[in-house]
């Protein structure tokens, strides 16, 4: 169990960088944390260096509803929105499953042992604001050159 939120950021965004995970659309993507300036604050804004899609996750130690919220309002700027939460506070957010779906935001763990578990994976959709997502894509034009 983590026990912070900042301690779960420090491990999945390791996972990232060094291309240490078992999920495909995961890995080979730019990455930036805390990015401002969009609609609310993601953790993690991440662009896949393969197929441009720009995707979104929210980390959480326990609160899924709050981590949901957050993440479909991501929606507005992203191809694909995700929650991560801690493995051994799951449980409630995988008997409420079908909120993830019926959202289309993807629902991942991590345990404090680097171990990362894909419960829903969401299906790619244009984002909700033209603008915003333009705006998203732009933060990671630096980093393209």
């Amino acid at each position: 169990m983590f026990i912070s939120e900042k301690e779960m950021v420090i491990a999945l965004v390791s996972l990232l960088e060094n291309n240490n995970i078992k999920l495909n659309h995961l890995k080979e993507c730019i990455l930036k944390q805390e990015v401002e300036g969009l609609i609310g604050r993601p953790d993690l804004l991440l662009k896949n260096k393969t197929n441009n899609k720009i995707i979104t996750i929210e980390l959480k130690l326990r609160n899924w509803k709050r981590a949901l919220a957050q993440a479909y309002k991501y929606k507005s700027f992203s191809d694909i929105s995700y929650v991560c939460m801690d493995e051994k506070n799951v449980m409630p957010a995988l008997g409420h499953i079908e909120m993830f779906k019926k959202y289309n935001i993807g629902l991942i763990t991590i345990n404090n042992k680097n171990k990362v578990k894909l419960h829903y994976k969401p299906k790619a959709k244009k984002a909700y604001s033209k603008k915003l997502y333009e705006e998203a894509q732009i933060l990671f034009e630096e980093c393209m050159i």
